[in-house]
């Protein structure tokens, strides 16, 4: 069976420029392709949300304060969940919203935060590889991300 090939991702729009590059070979183990995608997700993610003009800042701020002490446990999560009021929330996030119809891309990123927040990985990222297969060398992102939950 042929396992040559590559993996390519590149992207250049207005000041952001990024490339990602991987050979793959006989050699190549599945967890780093899994890996290469993984940190292309990662960065495709982060991007959307900041390309389509939501206040991003804002909703980890609100997602962080309904989550403030609590463990990574699904009980935790069901607690924090249960505590929010759709009225508010709303409020919040088409605060955050250049025009109301963002709305659901608010409420995605929103939810996607919070679980993040409470602990949950809500996708397969280079800590979780590196958890399981720790002789993976995966580049962390450039930029500061904020502080690790502790």
């Amino acid at each position: 069976m042929d396992e040559e090939g590559e993996i390519i991702f590149s992207a250049k729009y207005r000041d952001w420029v990024v490339i990602k590059k991987m050979s793959v070979d006989a050699g190549t183990k599945p967890e780093e392709v899994s890996a290469i995608l993984a940190s292309i997700n990662s960065t495709l993610m982060r991007k959307s949300y900041d390309f389509i003009g939501i206040n991003r800042e804002q909703i980890e701020a609100y997602a962080q304060s309904l989550a403030k002490g609590k463990r990574k446990a699904l009980g935790s999560l069901v607690e924090v969940l249960g505590s929010v009021k759709p009225g508010e929330l709303k409020e919040k996030l088409l605060a955050c919203c250049p025009d109301p119809k963002m709305l659901p891309i608010a409420e995605s990123f929103f939810l996607k935060t919070l679980i993040e927040t409470v602990g949950f990985k809500t996708s397969l990222d280079a800590d979780a590889l590196t958890a399981v297969y720790p002789h993976l060398k995966i580049a962390k992102p450039r930029g500061n991300f904020g502080k690790k939950k502790k």
